[in-house]
């Protein structure tokens, strides 16, 4: 039998988003991710041969965003969580709402959307499943989100896949643990840089929020609604403020509520969300500014209810937006932060209430990378997701050879 692994990024390479892998091995061909990069308008990965089976680690659109396109003109199945397949129907409908109001187009519609939810198949952490003739995948917890998989792939060779990870054990979820394997591909988001530690960054935005709402301020905490939004909602749960709650993280909270096998503590979580005021109206909106602290979408401050109430208090020197998450290249979030700058609705205007930013990061830091990888015991190691790979390059091949494949380079293993 040939033991070559061929392989081919169609996306996400070199870069964070757009992200899609082609695997083949032992005459099987797989297709792990199928993303978009959420831009105005969105980009995309290079299509995609026919492929026997698809997997999704998770529903962050990076990773699953064209999973509606790939099941309109495919006839395969999708391995996922449960949870993956509901928060990524509610992702792809959101993502043709904001196409709409944008402006642009989008390559799938409401009916492709249903064609991927009868493409899924439910699967489950530390579950096996029979792929191809003897072929074996099996899934363990990313520690990234709930829901989210990675996914150990045994034939002739035993490869792991982590999707996006996090080693750190949040809130939310337990950090992964290292599974060893012939060969790695492993994501590189956060490769050259380390995260402060949990207890410490926890401490230091409690500590923050104090200080706004003794001066009489509000403090704006944007958050993605997937995940963040929850993480948050348990840091802020025996805090004691008046906190208000807006947005589409209203809705995923539930969804994670509904399936408590995915959380680290359910019960915290649930307890947390009870013990805040939720927003369902324009009334809402305006008791909320009078709060002391306002959990809303969107955590890039690209849309969403962040943007009624920043305009409402961007000149009031009392309050201070908490930004929460990585903002990338290009988007509001990342205007504030370097230019105290916030474009509201078409005009770009001046922010004077304090900007701060905490890394809750779900990704695993610059050494947390390089010990998981060690721990997994390699031969051969594939950096992906990342716009900077060469920083991991160095310490990794002390214990393994490392690639750096380009996007659409095929190449094989």
């Amino acid at each position: 039998m040939n033991n070559s692994i061929k392989c081919q990024f169609l996306g996400g390479s070199s870069q964070i988003g757009s992200l899609s892998l082609v695997l083949e091995m032992d005459g099987m061909k797989l297709l792990l991710e199928y993303g978009m990069s959420p831009t105005k308008p969105p980009s995309y990965p290079l299509p995609p041969p026919p492929a026997d089976l698809a997997l999704l680690s998770h529903a962050h659109l990076d990773h699953s965003g064209m999973i509606p396109w790939l099941c309109s003109r495919n006839d395969l199945s999708v391995f996922a969580t449960e949870l993956t397949a509901i928060i990524g129907d509610l992702l792809f409908k959101d993502s043709i709402k904001i196409a709409k109001m944008d402006g642009y187009s989008i390559p799938f519609d409401r009916n492709d959307i249903k064609d991927a939810e009868h493409s899924f198949v439910n699967v489950s952490q530390f579950q096996k499943r029979n792929i191809g003739e003897d072929g074996e995948v099996r899934f363990h917890s990313a520690g990234h989100m709930p829901g989210s998989l990675m996914f150990e792939l045994t034939g002739s060779q035993k490869i792991l896949f982590t999707g996006d990870m996090n080693v750190v054990d949040t809130r939310l979820v337990k950090g992964a643990k290292p599974v060893k394997c012939d060969i790695l591909f492993i994501e590189g988001t956060y490769a050259g840089r380390e995260h402060p530690r949990r207890n410490e960054l926890e401490k230091a935005f409690l500590d923050k929020i104090d200080e706004v709402v003794s001066r009489g301020g509000v403090a704006v905490v944007p958050a993605f609604a997937v995940s963040r939004s929850q993480e948050i909602l348990m840091v802020l749960k025996n805090s004691g403020y008046n906190i208000w709650f807006d947005g589409m993280g209203k809705k995923v909270t539930k969804m994670f509520l509904r399936h408590r096998e995915n959380l680290r503590n359910p019960t915290d979580l649930k307890k947390a969300f009870n013990d805040i005021n939720l927003v369902h109206s324009d009334h809402g909106r305006k008791l909320a500014l009078k709060s002391e602290i306002i959990l809303t979408s969107s955590g890039m401050m690209d849309g969403g209810p962040v943007l009624w109430y920043m305009n409402k208090l961007k000149d009031d020197k009392k309050s201070a937006v908490l930004l929460t998450g990585y903002q990338v290249e290009g988007t509001n979030g990342r205007l504030l932060m370097d230019k105290h700058k916030l474009e509201f609705y078409g005009v770009v205007e001046d922010v004077q209430c304090e900007v701060n930013h905490f890394d809750f990061s779900a990704h695993a830091g610059h050494s947390d990378l390089i010990e998981f990888a060690k721990q997994c015991s390699p031969k051969k190691i594939v950096l992906f997701h990342s716009d900077n790979r060469e920083a991991l390059v160095g310490p990794m091949s002390d214990f393994a050879e490392v690639y750096t494949p380009g996007n659409g380079e095929l190449f094989a293993l």
